[in-house]
């Protein structure tokens, strides 16, 4: 693996890193040698032909307005079918500078201030903060926890989006925070209930290349041609390659009537266009970075199933499972009996490890994630 730089130690510090500098923003005063593990980005190298690929850009010298040409689009639509099986005309792709934005985006163009949002809980907190701060309703459904292993409660759906007045499902895929990775038969499912419902589905599936064998990541708007004609999915190379600081993102949308809205929406906000860099990156990513990926995926199960071991060992009383997708992993630590604030506080002071509490992954998460 030292030959992948997996193994290399990169300093972070001082290079306004949100993660590493933005530790006591965040947590207050930590030790010098805390650990953080609170923001979903890796400390890896990006891969070496992205980092050429900034460097090539970065050394023409002017950096002027850029547009994403259909080259551009014909790299994402090839990299969706070969990694994903998903045949996508690259006429469907929308740039956008992530995949928040994109959802901000979408749930102007097509809800109304009061109108109804549904979320599955745990969830991404910012998921919250968009609906609200888009003055629409949060409407939860939460997931069901058969001893830490999560499924979507189907019935509920059903019963909360045949509401008029919830008119979008904000779907994460696979999920952030507890690992899932849907099956196809679980979207199917979600598919038809979205579809007799007439509910618009916002598929956010940026942790889509981050699935562990045998699991297999299967994009929403796959299902059915009439699902996709309802669906926008969120994707972008960000967590994969680990560039989200270049803020690249691209949303698929089958149906032109939805693309048009999307797109005017986008427009009103002037947020459409990549950056320079971003571009450069994210057509190199997808180009070249399949076997880089493969790599990243196995040093990463490993680390994955090294720390589940570990807390099966030595801390048995924190409820883990293998996430089947997702670099993240979700800890019930509900048994120490603390408050979550205060296991957060002993984990930074005595363990030098910086955790999210969980709890802004909706009311019930009393548990953290890492």
């Amino acid at each position: 693996m030292n030959g992948s730089g997996f193994d290399d130690v990169v300093e972070r510090r001082g290079t306004d890193s949100l993660k590493w500098d933005g530790m006591e923003g965040r947590f207050g005063p930590v030790p010098v040698d805390a650990l953080p593990m609170w923001v979903a980005d890796m400390d890896f190298l990006s891969p070496p032909e992205v980092i050429d690929a900034i460097r090539k850009r970065a050394d023409h010298g002017v950096f002027g307005y850029v547009q994403s040409s259909q080259e551009t689009f014909r790299i994402v639509s090839e990299w969706l079918l070969q990694v994903h099986r998903w045949t996508v005309d690259p006429s469907w792709i929308v740039p956008c500078t992530g995949v928040m934005p994109a959802i901000g985006v979408a749930i102007r163009a097509f809800s109304d201030p009061g109108d109804g949002v549904v979320i599955q809980p745990p969830v991404y907190p910012p998921f919250f903060r968009i609906v609200k701060e888009n003055d629409r309703v949060v409407v939860e459904n939460p997931l069901v926890n058969e001893n830490g292993y999560y499924r979507m409660d189907m019935d509920g759906l059903r019963s909360t989006l045949e509401d008029p007045a919830n008119r979008i499902l904000l779907l994460c895929s696979p999920h952030n925070p507890v690992g899932r990775v849907w099956g196809k038969e679980e979207l199917a499912q979600v598919g038809h209930i979205c579809l007799e419902t007439g509910t618009l589905l916002i598929s956010d599936e940026i942790h889509a290349d981050l699935v562990f064998d045998p699991d297999r990541h299967t994009p929403s708007a796959s299902i059915t041609p009439e699902l996709a004609g309802k669906t926008i999915t969120c994707i972008s190379p960000s967590k994969t390659f680990n560039i989200p600081g270049l803020q690249t993102a691209y949303s698929v949308i089958s149906d032109p009537g939805l693309r048009e809205g999307f797109q005017a929406s986008l427009r009103a906000t002037t947020i459409g266009s990549h950056n320079v860099f971003g571009l450069a990156a994210s057509d190199a990513a997808y180009r070249y970075g399949a076997r880089w990926r493969k790599a990243m995926l196995g040093y990463l199960r490993e680390n994955r199933d090294r720390a589940v071991a570990f807390f099966m060992k030595e801390m048995p009383w924190v409820a883990v499972r293998p996430p089947e997708g997702t670099y993240l992993l979700w800890l019930d630590m509900s048994a120490s009996g603390l408050a979550p604030e205060n296991v957060t506080e002993r984990l930074i002071q005595k363990g030098k490890v910086v955790l999210d509490p969980g709890t802004g992954s909706g009311p019930r998460a009393a548990v953290g994630r890492g």
